[in-house]
Parts: structure tokens; C-alpha cells; sequence
């Protein structure tokens, strides 16, 4: 009995894509299908990743994501595209190739400001994936508060944060560390 491919993957001409799926993956990207966003390709698989990170399934938004990134895409797009696809490497803990795309993303989001600004009312959100990752991994998994602390003043020169958040940003990095130095310090246990 063949599949058929769902309307919504047609909508947006991902059937070719959809085809190449195994029947796990297809029965997975089904889940997801209820109003999804149809206006186009990108848009969708964006959506895709979206929705399948919320739902703890990294590896499903992973896969979407190297597909997305495979695609002809303006610059714009590709940084919205990187964006969902970071937060799945992020909870895939693929954290390689997470450094990889936070710095991508960072080195286009120069180009793609003023429109990235447009579309959030002026102001920078809260969340910004290639930015907030990458000081949750630089610090987090790597220890490398230094290249944190460097990576939040190059944040600021490129105007993906406040420079009046640097201080706090700053200072929190450095709580942290001591946080975690104290940490280590009283976890010690004597030995027998």
C-alpha cells in the first residue's frame, strides 16, 4: 500500500523530500502537519523544526534543517533557517556543528539586520539562537569563559546585543564561573 503524500507537503513542493523519507520519518513529520505554515518551502521546514524541537524530537528538526540549508535561499531566509536549525543541534547536543552555524549566522547577521529588526518591531528578542547558543555552549560544555566574555563584546560590535546589556552579560559570566568554581570546590570528598 503507497503513501500518499500529505496536502501540506505538496502545498509547498516538498514531495520529492517527503518520498526520500523512511516510513518512521513520515509518520514523524505527519505529527507536525496540523496548520503548519504553507506559504512557502522555507516557511515550512522552518516551521517543522520549530514545532519538532518543542516536541523534544532533535533529530527529526536536525534533519529538516540540513535539508532547509541544502536549498537556494536568500540571505535573509537562510539566517531565519539557521536559526530553527540551531535549536535542534542544541537539543540533538550535536555541539560541533552547532559552533559551526551560530558563527555563520553571526557572520550574516550584519547583512541582514535592519530586516531582522523590521520583522521584530524595532528591537532585538530575547532569543536569538546563534547568539544565546553559543554562549550556552561556550560556557556550558566547553568552559571557555574567556572566549565567552570575547564573543559577547563581538555580539555588541555587530549589533546582535544591546551594548547596554554587555556589563550584565559581562558580570553574569562571571558569577557563573565562580559559581561553578565553588561548585567544584565543596563537591570534593575525602578519601578513605
Amino acid at each position: 500500500m503507497s503513501q500518499e503524500t500529505p496536502a501540506e507537503i505538496s502545498a509547498v513542493g516538498l514531495d520529492e523530500w517527503y518520498a526520500s523519507l523512511n516510513d518512521m520519518n513520515k509518520v514523524k513529520v505527519k505529527r507536525y502537519l496540523n496548520c503548519i505554515d504553507t506559504t512557502s518551502k522555507q516557511d515550512f521546514l522552518v516551521d517543522l523544526m520549530m514545532r519538532s524541537g518543542k516536541d523534544s524530537n532533535y533529530g527529526l528538526s536536525v534533519m529538516a534543517g540540513q535539508y532547509a540549508l541544502s536549498q537556494d535561499l536568500s540571505d535573509y531566509d537562510r539566517f531565519k533557517v539557521t536559526e530553527a536549525y540551531i535549536d535542534g543541534l542544541f537539543g540533538a547536543e550535536k555541539f560541533d556543528e552547532l559552533k559551526v552555524q551560530c558563527c555563520n549566522n553571526l557572520d550574516l547577521f550584519p547583512k541582514i539586520k535592519d530586516e531582522f529588526l523590521d520583522d521584530n518591531g524595532g528591537v532585538l528578542p530575547k532569543t536569538i539562537y546563534c547568539r544565546n547558543r553559543l554562549i550556552d555552549v561556550m560556557v556550558g560544555v566547553d568552559s571557555d569563559y574567556e572566549g565567552a566574555t570575547d564573543a559577547l563584546d563581538s555580539f555588541a560590535e555587530i549589533g546582535i546585543m544591546d551594548p547596554d546589556e554587555l556589563a550584565y552579560r559581562k558580570q553574569s559570566l562571571k558569577i557563573h564561573r565562580m559559581q561553578k568554581t565553588f561548585d567544584n570546590v565543596f563537591s570534593l570528598r575525602p578519601k578513605e
